[in-house]
């Protein structure tokens, strides 16, 4: 009897081992070869952890023992304090990004007595094929009911997308100062220096492009930056983005002026998210 129960063991033993050390895809029930030696021994394994809790029940640091329903609350506790975490951490992150988006903001806006609500909104329509056409927003969770027809959309601080035309509900629609019905705007260039700063009246063209009529002696080059100076727009808008000088050309028929042809700041197509400034009273100081 007790050499039948002996080779037993030992058939079992070498069908172990010889199991332990095959190429894993001979094991249809595991990936893990080495599961084949845990699965005899972790019943065996829990039987013993429990007993030990059972002998010996965790205690805190002072000492005093714990139970599983206390055990249990302190993990629901965990839990809750790490999301809650997690929230103020995205909170952080997007009071962040607002701050970098006051940064961005001309001098004037922050000095004025009338400084802009700051709205981020997201975009949920456009045009990829036309920069003219209409860009449609989500209205924003926060902030959203105190925008108004003619608020001013810009992107990356300083930069201007266009003009709030609709607001609704649910969505904002921004018409591009590419659109013709934007109308004409007053811009300076960036790299004029004087108390009295030369103006030209840009306006729209065809294919999405902005042009103007200037003297000769307006000194530009490509590149420059042209700044918003429109008295038909909210004076904390004064010195944002509007467009860059694209090429310069003579006129034939006027020999004392050029045509500058500019491209808006904002690639409106491209753009995902843009922040909504208005000039709410309730964002007054």
């Amino acid at each position: 009897m007790t050499g039948r129960a002996g080779g037993g063991f030992l058939l079992v033993l070498a069908l172990t081992v010889g199991s332990s050390v095959a190429p894993a895809s001979w094991i249809s029930w595991t990936g893990d070869v080495a599961d084949v030696v845990r699965a005899p021994i972790m019943p065996i394994s829990r039987i013993g952890v429990s007993v030990a809790s059972w002998l010996r029940p965790p205690r805190d640091v002072t000492g005093r023992p714990v139970d599983e329903m206390e055990i249990d609350q302190l993990r629901r506790d965990r839990d809750r304090f790490e999301q809650m975490w997690q929230a103020q951490r995205v909170r952080a992150d997007d009071l962040a990004r607002r701050l970098r988006q006051l940064e961005g903001l001309p001098e004037d806006a922050l000095r004025s007595p009338h400084r802009p609500l700051v709205v981020e909104a997201e975009v949920t329509g456009r045009s990829p094929a036309d920069p003219r056409s209409p860009i449609e927003l989500r209205m924003p969770r926060e902030g959203g009911e105190r925008l108004e027809v003619g608020d001013i959309a810009v992107w990356n601080g300083h930069r201007v997308l266009g003009r709030l035309s609709h607001v609704a509900p649910l969505r904002l629609m921004v018409l591009p100062i590419s659109n013709p019905e934007s109308g004409p705007i007053e811009v300076v260039s960036a790299s004029a220096s004087g108390e009295r700063l030369p103006r030209m009246l840009l306006r729209q063209e065809g294919r999405g492009m902005l042009v103007a009529d200037v003297d000769k002696r307006f000194a530009l080059e490509p590149g420059t930056r042209l700044l918003l100076a429109d008295a038909r727009w909210p004076a904390w808008a004064y010195g944002m983005e509007v467009a860059v000088v694209e090429s310069i050309h003579p006129l034939d028929e006027a020999p004392l002026r050029q045509r500058v042809t500019a491209r808006p700041a904002v690639d409106g197509p491209a753009v995902a998210r843009v922040v909504v400034l208005s000039a709410d009273p309730e964002a007054l100081p």
